[in-house]
């Protein structure tokens, strides 16, 4: 059973547009750095001493460079944050 759901960049505009929603670049901070499309960004091997920065938000939308690191994030934050909603960016950010 998969415990977040899957969209895609044509989603991402109208989602993001709520204020309760945030996108999650879980890509390296120098990836991040060279190209990002907004949102915050934080780290695979950070995400657990950082989850209470992400409290504050309803929905979150989770994005890497090609869908694969994020796609575990997704999975460890639907565990994590069961009370949110877990987006994830399926083709991740290019």
């Amino acid at each position: 059973m998969q415990e977040f759901t899957e969209i895609t960049q044509n989603d991402l505009e109208r989602i993001l547009s709520d204020t309760k929603s945030i996108l999650l670049d879980v890509r390296e901070i120098t990836e991040f750095a060279e190209f990002n499309i907004g949102g915050i960004n934080i780290p695979p091997h950070e995400i657990t001493e950082r989850l209470e920065e992400l409290k504050t938000y309803q929905t979150i939308v989770v994005a890497c460079s090609n869908g694969t690191r994020s796609n575990i994030i997704a999975r460890l934050l639907a565990k994590k944050l069961p009370e949110k909603t877990i987006l994830h960016l399926e083709e991740g950010i290019f």
